[in-house]
């Protein structure tokens, strides 16, 4: 809710989403062939998009049109192409291989991880490839396209530490075991929380591309992302949007690393904060602090009516804080805080107040 409330920053007019709707797998089939995908990058070539990142599992030919995105694929020094690296413990997912010839330096993984309700709150940035892993990379597909964007803006990533990475005059340092709600997870690999944009591209589809409606000024000197946002290709997942929308929608995988580049080129470039979070002693203290409010509030107001008003008033400015913060890029807990609160001030007023006291016209007039 927080950051569907703050200012919209507006679309990333860096980049552009090319995506493979409903229509288009009405038209073209499904798995897309090679050579609609060849098209498709031959067009981007020509209008010199900076860098093409290929948001399509391309571990077998699909014939036909394989020789000529094949091609593409070894000899297009701008395209990114992905893989899926191995899930530990989980026979289902075992990885997807990429795209025969390509090498490394172009090559990124896709997985992306989930809070434990689902949603996905971080990006994923760097991961060690296990030995025996079919997608043989430590960079995320994301990552990839950032830095090759990066590289002809004179920037690079630089080690500082062992947990934080700078990029531009921005540092980007890893959710440690510690930190916050995020304490006790599976850290493999390098994290970071995500900072959505409402709107994070211009969508064009496969069609309007194949048949010369994009302007070329949307394309030139940009980053293209090629994906599939077809119901077919079951590649949605939950965002902090997606709750509060009406009807509930779920987001695309590409636009989703469409997001994850957006937030590590404007970092770079424009210095737009990124999100970070407390260790988990400071939430606990923030937490304890906002009970001690709570209980001080119960303890000095007498009248039913006052505590009433100074506890609303307490909570409404524990609101304008968190939102304050989220702002400046510092997510602290608002929900726990909220609750420690109000449940201290109300022990608080059933230790002073005889329980026969606390009649109906009490609780109305509090309410």
């Amino acid at each position: 809710q927080l950051m569907r409330l703050r200012p919209n920053p507006g679309v990333d007019t860096r980049l552009l989403v090319v995506e493979a709707t409903d229509a288009e797998i009405k038209r073209y089939g499904y798995p897309l062939p090679d050579q609609t995908l060849a098209q498709v990058l031959e067009k981007l070539e020509s209008d010199q998009a900076r860098v093409i990142g290929l948001d399509i599992f391309r571990e077998r030919p699909r014939e036909p049109g394989h020789q000529a995105l094949s091609r593409q694929l070894q000899q297009n020094h701008k395209l990114i192409a992905l893989c899926s690296a191995r899930v530990a413990n989980n026979p289902e997912n075992s990885g997807i291989k990429p795209p025969s010839g390509v090498p490394e330096s172009r090559l990124g993984f896709s997985n992306i991880m989930a809070d434990p309700d689902g949603i996905i709150r971080t990006h994923l940035v760097f991961m060690h490839p296990y030995h025996d892993d079919p997608c043989a990379t430590d960079h995320s597909f994301s990552a990839r396209v950032a830095l090759h964007y990066l590289a002809q803006e004179g920037i690079k990533a630089k080690t500082i530490a062992m947990n934080k990475i700078g990029l531009g005059k921005t540092v980007f340092t890893d959710l440690s075991a510690n930190a916050g709600g995020y304490h006790n997870r599976d850290y493999r690999g390098f994290q970071v929380l995500l900072n959505y944009r409402e709107t994070v591209a211009r969508r064009v589809t496969f069609t309007e591309v194949l048949e010369g409606k994009v302007k070329p000024e949307w394309v030139t000197d940009k980053i293209v992302l090629i994906g599939i946002t077809a119901e077919i290709a079951k590649d949605y997942h939950p965002t902090p949007y997606s709750a509060l929308q009406w009807p509930y929608q779920e987001m695309p995988g590409v636009i989703i690393q469409a997001q994850m580049v957006s937030q590590m080129i404007s970092a770079a470039l424009d210095e737009r904060p990124l999100l970070s979070v407390w260790s988990v002693w400071g939430d606990l203290f923030w937490v304890w602090g906002w009970s001690i409010i709570g209980g001080t509030i119960a303890w000095r107001c007498g009248r039913m009516l006052y505590w009433g008003l100074a506890t609303i008033t307490a909570t409404g400015v524990l609101y304008l804080l968190c939102f304050g913060l989220f702002t400046l890029g510092v997510w602290v807990p608002l929900v726990p805080s909220a609750l420690a609160l109000v449940a201290t001030s109300g022990i608080v007023v059933v230790y002073r107040k005889p329980l026969g006291a606390i009649t109906p016209l009490a609780i109305e007039r509090i309410l």
